[in-house]
């Protein structure tokens, strides 16, 4: 049979179809004898191979690694960014190639999380939101721990000789963390970004309000009377709230901008209202992300009409359980505590 078309060179990839009577004109070859219309396109042109990658041929066609461009390549150099409830890792797409692991043929532990491809990475996300995608919660004592992997899709059958692919990843966040934010005078509300290296990241505030029902803070310069009530939220916001809940420790203050200061008064002890002061009243501790008591104002005899008060909190997991206890008279008793506590949260504002 004479063919009567130029010579096709097999040397890179195309793909051919078969074009149907309807999709050409009238004067079309298809029912011509010893004649075949194809089109013809570069397989190649369609992957989007970036600069860094080159189109290979590997049980299919894919985008692999140019020479120099495989670092990391025990992890298909995987990189992770965590903030809040969020997670977030990318992996290099030419080495999952070179590796026989097609993009789409990976997921998280759902199995309708799957990657989308980005300028030559695969980035697998998974949220607290509507896209928990499988990933577990845990605490190890120190930080709490959002953890997923990454699978590859198993073959049908009960054996298989094809590599699988079983990547575990976390979003760590501390439990406890030593913050400090001075105010002199200004009752504004203090915070504290942390953001630590290759871990997650939360913020938490320390607000003086006017009133009980905390709708009115303390904003700019501001003199407080002495007796006045006053009344104090601690938030941490970025993390979970229906999982995650903030206990306030101990409360104190001092005359000095010195959390560890000599003289001190205690408000708090031990997630309790000091029983010495009888103005204090621990309004809500351990029930979620926020945290409230209040107090009456004083000063120091004789060292300053200033005060600076601090707290020491730690985050807890809800689901182990009860995180503060009971202050009641007569109940208070002290539970057991699941985490163990290395170093301790203070945050400062001063009055």
């Amino acid at each position: 049979m004479q063919a009567h078309y130029g010579t096709v060179d097999f040397a890179h990839s195309y793909t051919c179809s078969l074009l149907t009577s309807s999709e050409l004109s009238s004067n079309s070859n298809v029912n011509v004898n010893g004649r075949w219309v194809f089109q013809v396109y570069n397989v190649c042109d369609t992957l989007n191979c970036t600069r860094n990658e080159v189109c290979h041929f590997r049980d299919g066609y894919g985008c692999g690694c140019l020479e120099g461009q495989r670092p990391n390549p025990e992890s298909f150099d995987a990189t992770e960014f965590c903030s809040s409830s969020t997670g977030t890792i990318s992996l290099s797409r030419c080495q999952l190639f070179e590796s026989y692991f097609p993009p789409e043929f990976l997921h998280l532990n759902h199995p309708n999380c799957t990657g989308t491809v980005e300028d030559g990475r695969v980035l697998f996300h998974f949220d607290n939101e509507d896209h928990i995608c499988g990933t577990t919660l845990s605490s190890n004592g120190t930080h709490f721990i959002y953890q997923n992997s990454i699978h590859s899709k198993l073959p049908m059958g009960v054996i298989t000789r094809k590599r699988w692919m079983n990547i575990t990843f976390s979003c760590v966040y501390p439990l406890i963390q030593t913050l400090s934010m001075p105010k002199d005078i200004q009752a504004e509300q203090s915070v504290i970004s942390i953001d630590l290296p290759g871990q997650g990241t939360y913020q938490i505030y320390m607000i003086p309000y006017h009133d009980a029902q905390f709708t009115r803070p303390y904003e700019g310069d501001v003199e407080v009377q002495v007796n006045q009530q006053m009344y104090v939220a601690v938030e941490v916001e970025g993390v979970d709230r229906s999982q995650i809940a903030t206990v306030l420790d101990n409360c104190w203050a001092t005359p000095v901008n010195d959390s560890e200061y000599q003289i001190r008064w205690n408000l708090i002890k031990r997630e309790c209202p000091n029983p010495e002061d009888g103005t204090v009243e621990v309004l809500q501790n351990g029930i979620d992300t926020t945290s409230r008591f209040s107090f009456r104002m004083f000063t120091f005899t004789g060292a300053s009409d200033h005060i600076f008060l601090h707290c020491k909190v730690h985050l807890c997991l809800v689901k182990n359980g009860r995180c503060a206890q009971s202050c009641n008279p007569g109940r208070r008793r002290r539970r057991h505590r699941s985490l163990d506590f290395h170093h301790s949260a203070a945050i400062t504002i001063g009055l």
